[in-house]
């Protein structure tokens, strides 16, 4: 048995796990398990998950594998050999994304990283390509902190970001675009023709308050690269667009919960629509606008701190 570190839990398998790091923390129970069993197939056409009278979830992704999962225990049933990447990558997304509602916890649909003392989310559809700017943003010596599934939770009144595994699953057009051989990296998702690229300059576990979440969408033909505020109801709403897999969070947490989880960060955090022109056409430049965004903010919080009266002596 050996034990990692996921979102900060302690989690204890003997199956292998090279994508993630290992526990280097204080002793402490074990948060989650993962082991092989047999989990059933789910009947229904179109159904990918079902609640089961004990209150854990089938996820069936099958062929590949399914997944019985409970907050603190994760059964996995494949037909591939352990070593096989694909049924990790889907134990690193979406049951990873049902684990964090299962734990009340917020799952954005989002990769992010740390931009000097800021970190920042990168939210789209999938496809969109938030793990290629997150990667790009990583080889600008910017510190990765997750990829795909932002999991956030509250800490004394400040959405924190639980660091998930120090890789990056990329498309073959994304390790082109950042200038990377397609038959390099280790493929890690056959299926869907996806890659890893691991994390540059190592992996810190620990939770990052997060400050801004970019929503990345393609701007409209002609227009340049753009960071767009967005505030109130609408950054709300599409807040809540971004929520990772939000069929399963309205299952689990009714849809009142994912919207006051929303409806929370939407107010704690500054909120930007990140406009690129398709295609990553411009990719550096598109990095550039988000350093200097995060930058100026952080300038913003150092002028403010500095300008705080010091308690007398």
């Amino acid at each position: 048995m050996t034990d990692h570190i996921i979102c900060g839990w302690r989690v204890r398998t003997a199956l292998p796990l090279p994508e993630v790091a290992p526990w280097r923390g204080p002793e402490r129970p074990i948060d989650i398990e993962i082991r092989l069993g047999s989990v059933p197939a789910i009947s229904g056409k179109d159904k990918y998950f079902e609640a089961t009278q004990s209150g854990r979830v089938l996820l069936d992704l099958s062929p590949v594998v399914r997944f019985l999962v409970a907050p603190n225990c994760v059964v996995v049933d494949t037909p591939y050999p352990l070593e096989t990447p694909d049924w990790r990558a889907r134990l690193l997304g979406p049951a990873l994304g049902l684990l964090c509602y299962l734990r009340g916890i917020l799952p954005l649909h989002a990769s992010s990283v740390r931009i000097g003392n800021r970190t920042v989310a990168i939210a789209g559809r999938s496809g969109a390509g938030k793990s290629t700017l997150a990667a790009a943003l990583m080889l600008r010596k910017h510190a990765l902190v997750t990829d795909d599934i932002c999991a956030i939770t509250s800490h004394c009144g400040r959405p924190m970001v639980l660091p998930s595994f120090p890789a990056l699953k990329l498309p073959p057009d994304g390790l082109e675009t950042l200038g990377f051989d397609p038959s390099g990296p280790a493929q890690v998702w056959l299926d869907a023709n996806k890659f890893l690229l691991p994390a540059v300059d190592g992996f810190d576990p620990a939770a990052a308050s997060l400050d801004t979440v970019y929503l990345l969408e393609d701007t409209l033909k002609g227009h340049d690269n753009a960071i767009i505020p967005v505030h109130g109801v609408d950054a709300f709403e599409r807040l809540t667009a971004m929520c990772y897999r939000a069929e399963i969070g309205q299952l689990l947490s009714s849809p009142s919960a994912l919207f006051s989880m929303a409806a929370q960060l939407a107010g704690q955090v500054a909120v930007r629509r990140l406009a690129r022109r398709p295609g990553f056409a411009r990719l550096a430049e598109l990095v550039r606008l988000i350093e200097a965004d995060a930058t100026s903010n952080q300038k913003v919080d150092l002028c403010r701190t500095a300008a705080r009266p010091r308690p007398s002596a």
